[in-house]
């Protein structure tokens, strides 16, 4: 037992490597977490304890108590107000003899079948699953795309403590890495394999974000997408609840906040109620029973939880998708994210001629979307300190590569590269082609 307990502390949930921001752990950690503790919660009550409580008045009925509840447990409900009488109704009737459509009296109360209690631990699963999805084509493509973030975090953290020199070779080993990464998964596989007219390129490029020749933008925009899925699944969760328990979901929480005002209490009759009517038939007779529904004061507390919890998700997912947007399409933010951990560093070196343009291309032709996305990701696995020391090795390899393919330079007489960058050194317009990196920077 104290085994168990010293480890206890150790205990690793979810991997402590990200490759995604808090925003889609609050969907995909978080929620699935909740849906799975409330299904819990109502399977238990529904499986292992009494979820319904039938009154059973007749003599003969008395010894099958556990029978009447397991059959009203399985069979039609009704909710109904005490005051109709059974015979005296304004409404159509089943074959049972209640109400045949769930119907609002004039009185504002509803009367009709229940049906959504019995399926509620399975619509808890399945919100868990969809809530899960979204990670687990994110992880696909994460894998897909051959980032090895994992393996890049591993030996930076690594490295936190080694020698300088060592330390040098780590984060370079890490920067040639991307570079490579950078230089092979450019666009999708199916765009690799199959040979497209130069027209059709200039057509995807400009339309198509995600599968342009040379853009770069495979990665980031497929994270995008799953940035909008996780929002159209709240969306979606909505839309079902509203469909399987009768009302308008949308509304319920405001409903629930109404009627605490008034009454100082959550019971809400109308959509959960306590009491409901069962007809129990013995050898051709039928028998009207009144049931207490003991599992609509747990399941009304959990949905209204729910409630405000996907409001809350709704309104950050919403920020955070038009966040992400930016920082992806905006190159602006994307220099200055750059530069930010470049202005660590105050060593004394030259800049090429064009240093003040140097930036921008490094972000535009040579990092792309989709290597500035995946600093962002390694940034949200490290420090500020191990973030600077990387990207200015990433940078170092730029501006050597960038001497060397472009014969401005000798390899062996060009200055150190510096990584003392400030925004004022940035121009933040428009490129013209004669900017552009060499193309054998897109063909390698």
């Amino acid at each position: 037992m104290e085994s168990f307990l010293s480890k206890l502390p150790n205990l690793q949930i979810r991997d402590k490597i990200r490759v995604d921001d808090t925003v889609d752990q609050l969907h995909h950690f978080v929620t699935v977490y909740l849906f799975a503790s409330f299904a819990l919660m109502i399977g238990l009550k529904e499986y292992a304890g009494t979820p319904l409580d039938c009154w059973v008045t007749l003599a003969n009925f008395k010894h099958f108590q556990d029978h009447v509840n397991s059959y009203c447990w399985t069979h039609r409900l009704y909710r109904y107000p005490d005051k109709h009488n059974l015979s005296k109704v304004p409404y159509e009737l089943d074959s049972d003899g209640g109400p045949q459509n769930t119907t609002l009296l004039h009185n504002s109360e509803t009367v009709g079948q229940i049906n959504f209690y019995r399926w509620i631990t399975v619509i808890f699963l399945v919100q868990a699953l969809l809530f899960k999805l979204p990670n687990l084509v994110w992880n696909i493509c994460n894998e897909y795309s051959g980032t090895q973030i994992e393996k890049m975090v591993t030996m930076i953290a690594d490295s936190s403590f080694d020698s300088k020199e060592k330390k040098a070779t780590t984060f370079s080993s890490v920067a040639e890495y991307l570079e490579t990464w950078l230089k092979i998964n450019r666009k999708p596989f199916w765009f690799m394999k199959n040979r497209v007219t130069q027209q059709s390129k200039k057509i995807l490029r400009y339309w198509m974000i995600c599968l342009g020749a040379n853009t770069r933008n495979y990665l980031s925009t497929m994270y995008l997408v799953i940035k909008a899925a996780f929002l159209l699944n709240v969306v979606l969760q909505f839309i079902m609840l509203t469909a399987f328990l009768d009302f308008n979901y949308w509304h319920y929480g405001a409903k629930a906040l109404e009627i605490y005002h008034k009454t100082r209490s959550t019971q809400d009759r109308t959509h959960f109620p306590r009491v409901a009517l069962c007809h129990f038939q013995v050898r051709g007779s039928g028998h009207w029973i009144q049931c207490l529904l003991t599992i609509n004061m747990l399941l009304e507390k959990l949905l209204i939880v729910e409630w405000f919890w996907l409001m809350v998700l709704l309104c950050i997912t919403i920020y955070s998708l038009f966040n992400w947007l930016a920082r992806i399409l905006r190159t602006g933010q994307s220099v200055k994210f750059i530069v930010k951990y470049l202005s660590v560093f105050n060593d004394d070196g030259t800049l090429p001629q064009d240093g003040k343009r140097t930036v921008l291309t490094f972000v535009r032709d040579y990092l792309g979307n989709d290597g500035v996305f995946m600093l962002r990701i390694l940034a949200l696995n490290t420090n500020d300190v191990v973030m600077s020391e990387l990207i200015c090795s990433v940078w170092k390899r730029y501006i050597d590569y960038n001497n060397t393919s472009s014969g401005k330079e000798d390899p062996e007489k060009a200055p150190e590269p510096s990584c003392d960058i400030t925004m004022d050194d940035v121009e933040l317009k428009p490129l013209t082609s004669n900017d552009k990196l060499n193309d054998e920077l897109h063909i390698q």
